[in-house]
């Protein structure tokens, strides 16, 4: 059993019984396709959460400050973590993006780039979509909602995937940042908004 596979008994089992999951939606993934996961982002349990509910694994970006503790940051690495600067236009964490959702795994991203207070969310960043197009994989939106508090219900709600391809059309490929982010804005978080019960942010 490799480390990824034992961490996520080991984590599934503690979650389990002091958040009491529920998942919803598993019927709305395909056998053997690779997405790339974008959630709301409510506490820095998200990460092991979605570990835990989503049957395939994953790999995350995770803020870089967490990798300068070198033994976290290798623990965090070996689960399928590489670090993003969310403070500015990360080319080499794209590109690590790309490499992976290419390559046939699934990659989380919370497309807020932070926690929200869990009633509102935050106005989303377009670096998913601009993953989405130029990796021509679906986004797998999900929301978690219940506030991960102990022995009370915590919800993984996943929805149906979204083909950002298939909406842009014959115009794939030449997307400006405002375009990026209308996609955002119109298909992707209000997605994420209703799955995990939320409101959405005021443009």
């Amino acid at each position: 059993m490799n480390l990824y596979k034992f961490g996520k008994v080991v984590v599934s089992g503690v979650f389990h019984l002091l958040f009491r999951i529920r998942v919803e939606g598993k019927e709305n993934l395909a056998a053997g396709e690779n997405y790339l996961v974008c959630a709301n982002h409510v506490s820095n349990l998200d990460p092991p959460m979605l570990g835990v509910c989503l049957p395939f694994q994953t790999r995350f970006m995770a803020k870089e400050e967490l990798f300068r503790n070198k033994f976290f940051g290798g623990l965090i690495r070996a689960l399928g973590a590489f670090p993003v600067k969310r403070e500015s236009r990360d080319i080499g964490a794209i590109k690590t993006a790309l490499t992976v959702l290419k390559g046939g795994s699934s990659l989380v991203m919370f497309p807020e780039g932070g926690r929200s207070d869990g009633v509102t969310l935050r106005r989303g960043k377009h670096g998913a979509a601009l993953v989405a197009l130029k990796s021509d994989v679906k986004i797998l939106p999900v929301g978690i909602s219940g506030g991960y508090r102990p022995f009370c219900k915590t919800y993984v709600k996943i929805g149906s995937p979204i083909d950002l391809r298939a909406v842009v059309g014959a115009d794939c490929g030449r997307e400006t940042s405002e375009k990026l982010q209308e996609l955002t804005d119109k298909h992707l978080m209000p997605e994420i908004a209703r799955l995990a019960e939320m409101k959405m942010y005021e443009r």
